[in-house]
């Protein structure tokens, strides 16, 4: 039978290494680079482990191991503002700024993060102690709103926005690729033989990512036929008796749901008895990189690393305010094998 994922590569994590032989992650991570501290016996097993499975180490974080280590570190440059609301609590926000000051520290900048408040006279404040610290980089993390707004001095700003939630002014941004994430479900889906998929997302996260979700999900169904048309359920917030009556009228063999509702869905399936993966398939599109659940790993580390370098860019080519011809790049996930979506095509 034709595997329909052939096509994408599928690039093993540190946390697959230690898995397979049966190590900690550190072990694997001190193996990598011959720590003395390991035996060699040791080193050179997990190297060979490493090298069958094609484990490449990620270049961004080799890289700045390398610097930390460097004896004359890059000259510091300048300070860049990361722009947040809510926190960095978010376990995305958290590695959206660690892999920004990573890519920063590489060219001799470093970032502080600053907390948005959305009255007006708390931004303009905001961009009068921009300017006084010296901060004309910018970055935008993501916000826990959908269409999110609040001007600043623009003009003073080199300015790049992560994901799709800031949305005026607009300006470039680094945005993972959801219609090319849900293809992949669905392909992974299809290869499975799982026919029934049923989608169901936070209507805020649905706008979040400006409803490319959606918009994969209904054009793989109208594809070929393989697919049967199940609609979506789209909620304001979680509802369990809604989902429950979704569930009953158009019976998925597997749902694919978001972080947002995942632990909900996860509490329903217990109560009655269901086995994620056995009972009933379960994809989550902004899975853990080396979490139980099946589906996409977004890589946020990458994201907000490319971000930091595309707003040093913009710093060093002195391009600052609302550009007149905005570009999005879009950052491909890689695919979580996971427990909650079967392992082969079913006979």
């Amino acid at each position: 039978m034709h595997d329909a994922r052939s096509h994408v590569r599928q690039q093993p994590s540190m946390g697959d290494v230690a898995r397979y032989a049966g190590v900690h992650q550190t072990t694997v991570s001190r193996a990598l680079r011959n720590d003395p501290r390991l035996p060699a016996a040791t080193c050179g097993r997990i190297q060979r482990i490493a090298e069958k499975m094609g484990y490449r180490p990620h270049p961004l974080v080799s890289a700045l191991v390398a610097l930390r280590r460097a004896r004359h570190p890059p000259r510091y440059h300048a300070t860049l503002g990361y722009l947040l609301r809510g926190g960095v609590d978010a376990p995305s926000r958290q590695e959206h700024l660690r892999g920004g000051r990573a890519a920063a520290a590489m060219q001799g900048y470093q970032i502080t993060p600053f907390h948005l408040e959305t009255d007006a006279r708390s931004q303009q404040r905001l961009s009068r102690a921009l300017r006084a610290r010296g901060i004309h980089g910018l970055i935008i993390g993501s916000l826990p709103e959908a269409h999110g707004h609040f001007e600043l001095d623009w003009d003073q700003f080199s300015t790049v926005v992560i994901e799709y939630t800031f949305t005026t002014p607009v300006f470039d941004r680094v945005v993972h690729d959801s219609y090319a994430g849900m293809r992949r479900i669905m392909a992974e889906c299809r290869w499975r033989r799982v026919r029934r998929v049923g989608l169901t997302l936070s209507r805020t996260g649905h706008e979040r990512t400006e409803r490319l979700n959606i918009a994969a999900y209904w054009a793989e169904q109208k594809a070929d036929g393989f697919f049967a048309a199940v609609p979506p359920l789209i909620l304001p917030e979680w509802r369990a008796a809604v989902f429950q009556r979704w569930f009953e009228r158009v019976r998925p063999e597997a749902v694919v749901t978001s972080n947002e509702f995942l632990p909900e869905i996860q509490a329903w399936c217990a109560r009655r008895r269901l086995r994620p993966g056995a009972d009933l398939q379960l994809v989550n599109v902004n899975t853990d990189a080396d979490g139980p659940v099946s589906g996409i790993y977004q890589d946020p580390f990458a994201i907000g690393a490319l971000a930091a370098r595309l707003v040093i860019d913009r710093l060093l080519q002195n391009e600052r305010g609302v550009p007149a011809l905005p570009y999005t790049l879009l950052t491909r996930g890689r695919w979580v094998e996971g427990a909650t979506l079967r392992t082969s095509p079913a006979t």
